[in-house]
């Protein structure tokens, strides 16, 4: 019963901190590159799909094969970035922009040699990929709100203080001495 006390009242306390105006705005900052990236991927397939309906089919399949190799070099020269600074967060965008490569390659083969039903599923792409920023950007949000509510525990600075001081008193360090346990030997 006490545990369960403590447990609704460490909640509550956890509910009611209020995160400093510092470590909001860094959050707020990352979920802004997120939402900037998700918008450029937004406008990017807006564009893919009037140039579906503009341009000539040969043309409009040049360019698509034209965007997708730029994105995969992209994506490779960002896997290196990432990899020189052993950033996960610059991996996890590689992963994105290779995923948009590859759905830019295979979009001729969608729009051109596939049914309706096809074609409009990969014209969706873009609801799909917001739909992927709008759930990452929450998972973010929690993550560094909870991160941030862990480092409040004082419990790990108790921790780091104590792990010079040993639990044994002077007695008992004095007992145990090898002059005294010959003695209690009778040696």
């Amino acid at each position: 019963m006490k545990e369960m006390e403590e447990k609704d009242i460490s909640r509550e306390l956890a509910t009611k901190i209020e995160i400093p105006k510092e470590i909001r705005e860094a959050i707020y900052t990352k979920l802004f590159k997120n939402l900037i990236i998700a918008i450029s991927i937004f406008i990017y397939f807006i564009f893919l799909n009037l140039g579906y309906m503009r341009l000539t089919s040969s043309v409009f399949e040049s360019d698509l094969h034209v965007f997708a190799g730029i994105l995969i070099v992209s994506t490779v020269i960002l896997f290196e970035i990432a990899y020189r600074k052993n950033s996960d967060e610059l991996a996890l965008h590689g992963i994105e922009l290779f995923i948009l490569s590859v759905i830019t390659l295979f979009l001729p083969y969608a729009y051109f040699h596939k049914d309706f039903i096809t074609m409009t599923l990969y014209s969706f792409s873009a609801m799909y990929i917001a739909i992927y920023y709008v759930i990452k950007c929450m998972i973010i949000y929690t993550k560094e709100v909870k991160k941030y509510k862990n480092g409040l525990s004082d419990i790990k600075e108790i921790l780091e203080g104590d792990e010079d001081e040993s639990y044994l008193d002077e007695k008992s360090k004095r007992k145990f001495s090898s002059k005294e346990v010959k003695k209690e030997k009778g040696e």
